[in-house]
């Protein structure tokens, strides 16, 4: 029998009628380098995204140290380093020297969040300024890191228009469940 399914793709079925589901876990095997345990947590994501407020809660929660990088260096050896949650600003994801090494070092997690969300949050956090003018570079800028994001993830969590206590706990207790798997 032939199914002819979504995407347009015809596949032969060797029983009629007979399914399978797969759940959460299966063929781990095929996301290896998401299931090992080096004890490193890694955030990424745009200035605005709580990386820093979430990587302190979770250091906590976690007992061990929390690691902020600030040049390629430093983030190289954070990644291949002690367990820690590090936090890395988009211009290191991006870094030649930085990115081969961040899909291995442990559990990446980029923090989601549309750009209007993002510049409201930055110029809040700054203090003032243009939000328009935060906006327009943080699309530019999501517009380019985006892809690179996507390119070392293992998680995606979702950071904009929370209530900023509850969805600071609830991004914990999401990335808290994902790290213990």
């Amino acid at each position: 029998m032939k199914y002819d399914h979504l995407i347009k793709e015809e596949v032969e079925v060797d029983e009629v009628g007979v399914t399978r589901t797969h759940g959460r876990g299966e063929r781990r095997e095929d996301f290896a380098d998401a299931w090992k345990n080096t004890g490193r947590v890694v955030l990424v994501g745009l200035p605005g995204s709580g990386k820093a407020a979430l990587a302190r809660l979770l250091a906590d929660r976690l007992g061990i140290g929390a690691v902020t990088p600030e040049d390629a260096e430093s983030a190289v050896a954070a990644l291949d380093g002690p367990a820690a949650v590090i936090v890395l600003a988009d211009e290191l994801v991006a870094d030649p020297a930085v990115q081969p090494h961040v899909h291995g070092a442990g559990k990446v997690f980029y923090l989601m969040a549309d750009s209007r969300t993002l510049a409201a949050r930055v110029v809040e956090r700054d203090g003032g300024g243009d939000q328009d003018g935060v906006w327009r570079d943080l699309s530019a800028r999501l517009a380019v890191m985006e892809p690179v994001f996507y390119g070392v993830l293992h998680f995606i969590l979702q950071a904009g228009n929370l209530p900023e206590e509850m969805s600071l706990e609830e991004m914990a207790e999401d990335a808290l469940a994902k790290i213990a798997l």
